[in-house]
């Protein structure tokens, strides 16, 4: 009868300088941990990392009380996450889930284990804050909630789990209606081409790039078609914010066409760039959009509540104010109609008025 093979375990290996680092010992294998015999702490990690990667989904009959949490957001992460825009994101989130629901199964979620985990998540500090005093917020919690029942409901639809589970979410914070006016419009302008509120300028503070699509649209945004970002075609005055060949998925990235009086500064613009509308020297830059940003509102005396994403906000709102169509709102935007109504619906009251005329006129 042959031996069973034992698992993967720790092992401290000794050097002949007398050091002695631990590693993994699988099947006559050893793979470093990178951790010295004093951090017991590291090498347990490290091992179940390994033991994670090592790992093989297991759905059997598809019961949810069979099937583990982090089976389906690994499988989730691994088939689907690449397919999308973001796959980061979706990774990211699963790290977090999977953090706090361990070796549960699909069956333990509940509303009040999807209440416990925004408590728990909302507890941590946020890495990404400037500020360690700063938590995540509910909303980030929600995201992730997001991430994990859209990987419950793809689980369902390829046939590994036997039904849907629902995954309570917490209330959706209301919409931001913060819009710039024309006049701060005109202000972040001038601070983009380095001019203070004082009318004094500084060269080395000088923007030109700033401009009002996600940022990670902008810094690909080339002048001719490519597989990888979007591209403006010069002589068609037309936008393209969706790679050549790509499938729509998620956000809506229509084809626009470009407003009359932007075209003759992008013209001269394309005369400075080689193939990228940002880049330096001929390359495209990483991520100073969002530095630049910030230089140019603190020059002219804008809050900081004056983000890049407020630039949306004002357009979908002067559209409406000027009487353009919700239908058509939405398609600049790429967004829905439903959207629309539920975010910037107050700005869009006359087919109400019309509504309301029609009722008090005689027959």
């Amino acid at each position: 009868m042959p031996r069973p093979t034992a698992p993967p375990r720790l092992y401290l290996r000794k050097r002949r300088d007398g050091a002695a680092y631990w590693i993994i010992l699988d099947a006559g294998r050893q793979i470093t941990t990178g951790a010295p015999q004093s951090d017991r702490r590291k090498a347990e990690k490290a091992l179940e990392a390994y033991l994670g990667r090592k790992h093989e989904p297991d759905f059997g009959d598809g019961h949810p009380a069979r099937v583990a949490i982090a089976d389906a957001l690994a499988v989730y992460c691994e088939k689907h996450a690449p397919t999308t825009r973001r796959p980061d994101l979706i990774g990211g989130a699963a790290l977090k889930l999977a953090d706090f629901f361990g070796g549960k199964t699909t069956a333990t979620i509940t509303a009040t284990a999807c209440t416990e985990y925004v408590a728990w998540r909302c507890a941590q500090k946020d890495v990404r804050a400037k500020t360690r005093r700063k938590h995540v917020s509910a909303s980030t919690a929600r995201h992730e909630l997001v991430v994990l029942g859209a990987a419950l409901r793809w689980c369902w639809r390829d046939g590994l789990l036997d039904r849907p589970i629902p995954v309570t979410l917490p209330p959706q914070a209301g919409p931001r209606e913060r819009h710039l006016t024309r006049t701060e419009a005109a202000q972040l302008l001038w601070g983009a081409l380095g001019w203070d509120a004082d009318g004094k300028r500084h060269h080395f503070r000088i923007n030109r790039h700033l401009a009002g699509t996600r940022h990670d649209a902008i810094l690909r945004l080339q002048w001719m078609p490519n597989t990888t970002g979007g591209w403006i075609d010069l002589k068609a005055g037309v936008l393209y914010r969706r790679p050549a060949g790509a499938v729509e998925r998620g956000k809506r990235r229509p084809a626009l066409p470009i407003p009359p009086r932007l075209l003759p500064h992008l013209r001269r613009w394309r005369k400075h760039t080689a193939r990228f509308l940002v880049e330096w020297q001929g390359l495209p830059i990483a991520s100073q959009e969002r530095r630049a940003w910030r230089r140019a509102r603190e020059l002219v005396g804008l809050g900081s509540d004056v983000t890049p994403h407020v630039l949306r906000h004002t357009a979908a709102t002067w559209l409406l104010q000027r009487g353009v169509s919700v239908y058509d709102v939405a398609g600049v935007l790429g967004c829905s109609e439903e959207v629309i109504r539920r975010t910037y619906g107050h700005h869009a009251k006359d087919h109400l008025r019309a509504a309301v005329a029609a009722f008090s006129r005689r027959q």
